[in-house]
């Protein structure tokens, strides 16, 4: 029996709002796409803005013990990333790119593919991450108004998906012109989409 983990990260500060909703729904599919094939999955979701992350100090110092020299929130997402084979990366687009909650994250996640000094004095990086029986593949989800663009955020997250090992799938670019807060909850063809999406990400992996 095929068993995998889903790991939905939000970047975003509101609960409940598109971010939140399309998330959902992808792991939801993922679910319901596992369940037809009798496998098992496991699905968490990150909420960022709940989590205190202090920015990275480029510190360049490689505790062999831990991960990073602070310990704050990411103590409790280091080991979900480690662990996981589907991911889910969401965020709004401020200013064109990912929010704040989002990069503080991805900055912390340097430490996953360190930099060491080999005997000849080189340096080379070197991932925390173990390769699994299963591929590691994840999806964006990206919300913004309709003058927000989308491509320096995107670009964002696919590097920090090569950082740490896992191969990009596909994206969610979902741009809307409203201010109420879940508003897509009643955009059945963007959350049918997702669904999909969630669907395929199983699919993909196996």
């Amino acid at each position: 029996m095929i068993k995998m983990r889903i790991l939905g990260i939000n970047g975003s500060p509101v609960k409940g709002g598109n971010v939140d909703l399309i998330i959902r729904k992808v792991i939801q599919g993922a679910k319901s796409r596992m369940q037809d094939s009798r496998g098992e999955i496991q699905d968490d979701i990150i909420y960022l803005d709940d989590f205190e992350i202090k920015p990275c100090k480029s510190c360049e110092v490689l505790p062999e013990s831990d991960i990073c020299t602070y310990h704050d929130g990411m103590d409790r997402i280091y080991p979900l990333i480690l662990k996981s084979d589907l991911f889910v990366l969401g965020s709004p687009v401020y200013f064109d790119s990912v929010s704040a909650q989002m990069k503080l994250f991805i900055d912390r996640c340097n430490c996953l593919r360190p930099l060491r000094k080999n005997r000849e004095g080189h340096y080379f990086d070197k991932s925390r991450i173990e390769k699994g029986r299963v591929k590691r593949i994840g999806a964006i989800v990206l919300v913004g108004g309709r003058r927000q663009r989308f491509n320096c955020a995107l670009t964002v997250l696919k590097g920090f998906f090569n950082w740490v090992g896992i191969d990009f799938f596909e994206e969610i670019l979902y741009s809307h012109n409203d201010f109420e807060i879940g508003k897509v909850g009643e955009n059945k063809e963007a959350l049918k989409n997702a669904f999909i999406l969630g669907k395929k990400l199983v699919e993909g992996s196996i």
